[in-house]
């Protein structure tokens, strides 16, 4: 992704300060997508502006902070994501909006089309408050992560997530907790030959059965194809689209024009519902 430096080398009072720098980027996309309330085709645009701050202390310590701000053709039009670290060799400690260390460590399996197309493919995280704290360390190849929700929010939240990777696979163990119940998260994943796989399996309170999730991604030559399958057992685990079975599927196609613009498509479904459908194009700044 391509940065705009704003600001270099911004001097503090004091002699020995360290540099300091303000860079923007952002992302967007445009197209044609069915997936919305109507079912019926619509052009779907947005763009996204992300401010990164960052610097160091004469000790060593980085810090910094980012910004988020988002304009949407169709459903969002509000969101103002921020976030405040510092790191060092004890790791990084992060505020703001985030807090949930199985999301940031453990993430999920691949999507299909430019929108995302409602996130069939994502098996639901346990609600927290919306800002929180997160720490992370990583060794060689094991990262650590233990995020928490506020500490006066009316529903209690923690999580922590370990993940060995390395240039071939990697293995993820996840766990949640709030009032509402607990949940274990096991990931994985395996590239060769140009082919990665990824699974993701969730069992807590929230259903009854476990969860699964399992996508293919394939590139070569700046053409990638990618299939999902999710099991989320409960429709109402479902992120976005809700429908009469937790099962969707979903495949997508991409082409990469270079300079940060890519072309991408996909179809997918969630059982009981119409399939929806989009067409567009992706840019990163």
């Amino acid at each position: 992704m391509k940065k705009i430096l704003l600001a270099t080398s911004i001097l503090a009072g004091f002699a020995g300060a360290a540099a300091a720098e303000v860079a923007v980027t952002g992302t967007a996309r445009m197209g044609v997508t069915t997936d919305t309330p109507s079912g019926d085709a619509q052009f779907s645009s947005r763009f996204r502006v992300i401010f990164t701050a960052s610097g160091e202390t004469d000790g060593g310590l980085t810090f910094g902070a980012s910004v988020r701000n988002d304009q949407s053709g169709v459903g969002n039009t509000a969101n103002g994501d921020s976030t405040v670290y510092i790191g060092g060799a004890f790791g990084k400690l992060t505020m703001g909006d985030t807090g949930n260390a199985v999301d940031s460590l453990l993430g999920q399996v691949s999507g299909v089309g430019y929108t995302g197309l409602g996130d069939l493919n994502e098996l639901a995280f346990l609600d927290k408050d919306i800002t929180g704290a997160l720490y992370e360390y990583s060794a060689g190849g094991v990262s650590f992560a233990l995020g928490a929700g506020q500490a006066n929010a009316g529903s209690d939240f923690m999580s922590a997530a370990v993940k060995y990777s390395t240039d071939a696979f990697s293995v993820g163990l996840g766990y949640e907790d709030n009032a509402a119940g607990n949940q274990l998260t096991l990931t994985g994943s395996a590239t060769f030959s140009g082919a990665t796989v990824k699974a993701k399996i969730v069992d807590g309170d929230n259903s009854t059965d476990t969860q699964y999730a399992l996508s293919v991604d394939y590139a070569i030559n700046g053409i990638g194809v990618t299939a999902f399958y999710a099991d989320h057992q409960d429709a109402s685990l479902i992120n976005a689209a809700i429908g009469t079975s937790g099962k969707a599927y979903g495949i997508g196609a991409s082409y990469d024009l270079g300079g940060g613009a890519s072309v991408l498509g996909g179809i997918a479904r969630n059982e009981g519902n119409d399939s929806v459908m989009d067409l567009g194009l992706n840019f990163t700044f």
